[in-house]
């Protein structure tokens, strides 16, 4: 454990920033990362960051209008709500690629040290015993990474070849329509894997805690097994003792016999007396040593096992405990940072999430009903490419809730374990020095929310799941209503329409019929005449 060192965390997410530095999604200097593997901010990357957002935005707009012919179309034969909503979610994942760009740029300075942060956090638990192996962030990233590009590439290659004129040059411009979900997706990785890096850390102190509970009950049942075994063999070597003693009565009987004469019958009558002299050499000796290794061996042991347990040298786990609980609020403080940090992305991010979630199943079902639909959601008109988006979009939302809670419960198990120190050992003065340290655990917590709107756990996922539901519900009972009142009127003005013609031809009739009077009485009066 000596010989190992802390290697940085962002060393690991090497193949993560050169993407996102090309790409131009974080502004940060390339040489420095690659030398010292930090992040420093760098007026070049700034420069690229905004050349990239320009460059996005116009040709994200360049192909909105290229498909705005079928969008003036959907105004004129769909509802306004249809039309309202398209036009509304058309725009919402260029304001997701956008808003995060910003805050990369604004947090320049302040992302650097929060891995600087991580780092001599990494050292410190180092000197506690406990070793964070990073390696296994460098395989999650690579797997999210492929998960981003076959998922984006799915999307738009299915779209583009299924739904899209492709004989048109202007449908080109269709692959432009992922890049705002792409740079989003990459932007989150950041996030996941760092919030990913604070949940390992927590967990070490935790599992650190935990050992010193286990080694401390394998401890106790040691002794307890010790104990036992100590009775058995006192209780052996008393036996042998006696029967050592015994032997040695008769051997004294034959020598007895041999000197006085007597009788082996007189010999078995014959009791010893309370003065009776033993030889010392035989069985005295025998179990004198006997008792002798017994003493000395159980010592021994006895000592070697008190010396096992961490838990019984109340100053040493008093300062052990004490700097895990320092530790614990560091990350604490690492993790309030990071909350920061990404706060506006992460409440657009899920904005996102449950608009466009609620609006492809919607659109979906426009489809079903052959209603036009916005041209940026012509995957709504195919239910595999729509249950990949689907998929892929609350994806996003849904893994990042979850790493949100589960590090905040992993942060709140610390406590827990560290009352199990306490109870195990069922001592005083280490029950006051739990109960001291609990109290600055309750005070320092991390709970993860989108700009405090929202906490990010389950409870919030199955709330939007809910609206979800009912959002869906409602949208589709206003499309019946309109789709109704359209065809209500639709039938009126037909109804007037054949009324018109009706008409028309009721007058045609009668001036027809008057005009054939009028000749013939104009006829009748110029014969007679």
């Amino acid at each position: 454990m000596s010989q190992y060192t802390v290697q940085p965390i962002l060393f690991y997410f090497s193949q993560l920033f050169i993407l996102c530095k090309v790409l131009g999604i974080y502004p940060y200097n390339l040489q420095v990362y690659q030398n010292y593997s930090e992040l420093k901010k760098s007026t070049i990357g700034t420069i690229g960051v905004v050349l990239s957002m320009i460059i996005v935005i116009v040709l994200y707009n360049l192909l909105i209008y290229s498909f705005s012919d079928k969008d003036n179309t959907l105004k004129t034969s769909q509802s306004t709500l249809t039309f309202v909503i398209g036009i509304f979610l058309t725009y919402i994942g260029l304001v997701m690629m956008v808003t995060d760009q910003l805050s990369a740029l604004r947090n320049q300075n302040r992302l650097g040290k929060l891995y600087e942060r991580i780092r001599m956090v990494d050292e410190r638990l180092l000197r506690e015993g406990c070793i964070i192996d990073n390696t296994p962030l460098r395989k999650r990233i690579c797997v999210m990474i492929v998960f981003v590009f076959v998922c984006e590439l799915t999307i738009m290659l299915s779209t583009y070849i299924v739904l899209i004129d492709y004989t048109k040059w202007k449908s080109l411009l269709w692959i432009f329509s992922c890049i705002p979900t792409l740079f989003n997706s990459l932007d989150k990785i950041w996030f996941a894997v760092t919030l990913h890096a604070l949940q390992q850390r927590f967990a070490a102190i935790n599992r650190a805690l935990n050992e010193m509970v286990d080694e401390h009950e394998r401890y106790k049942m040691a002794s307890r097994n010790d104990k036992k075994n100590f009775v058995n063999n006192k209780e052996k070597q008393i036996k042998g003792f006696l029967q050592d003693v015994q032997e040695e009565n008769v051997n004294l009987n034959y020598l007895y016999a041999e000197l006085s004469g007597a009788s082996a019958s007189d010999l078995a009558k014959f009791k010893l007396g309370k003065n009776r002299i033993i030889p010392v050499g035989t069985a005295a000796a025998t179990s004198i040593n006997n008792f002798n290794q017994l003493s000395t061996k159980k010592k021994n042991n006895q000592m070697k096992i008190m010396y096992e347990s961490q838990l019984n040298d109340i100053v040493k786990v008093e300062e052990k405990l004490n700097n895990f609980c320092q530790l614990h609020d560091e990350i604490c403080e690492i993790g309030k940072l990071l909350n920061e940090l990404w706060s506006y992305p992460i409440l657009v991010i899920m904005a996102y999430g449950f608009l466009i979630f609620t609006a492809q199943l919607y659109f979906l079902y426009c489809a079903t009903q052959d209603q036009d639909i916005p041209s940026l959601f012509l995957s709504a008109r195919n239910a595999f490419i729509t249950g990949i988006f689907l998929f892929y979009t609350s994806g996003k939302c849904v893994y990042l809730i979850y790493l949100s809670w589960k590090t905040s419960l992993e942060s709140k198990c610390t406590g827990i374990c560290l009352h199990k120190c306490g109870v195990v050992v069922d001592n005083n003065e280490l029950y006051e020095i739990v109960n001291h340290l609990s109290l600055k655990l309750l005070n320092h917590n991390v709970d993860f929310s989108a700009c405090g709107f929202f906490s990010l756990n389950m409870e919030t996922l199955y709330g939007i799941s809910g609206g979800i539901t009912s959002y869906l519900i409602i949208l589709i009972q206003f499309n019946l209503a309109a789709q109704q009142a359209k065809e209500a009127m639709n039938s009126i003005s037909s109804t007037r329409a054949l009324d018109n013609d009706s008409e028309e031809q009721q007058m045609n009739s009668t001036s027809s019929l008057t005009t054939f009077i009028t000749s013939t009485i104009t006829s009748a009066m110029t014969t007679e005449i």
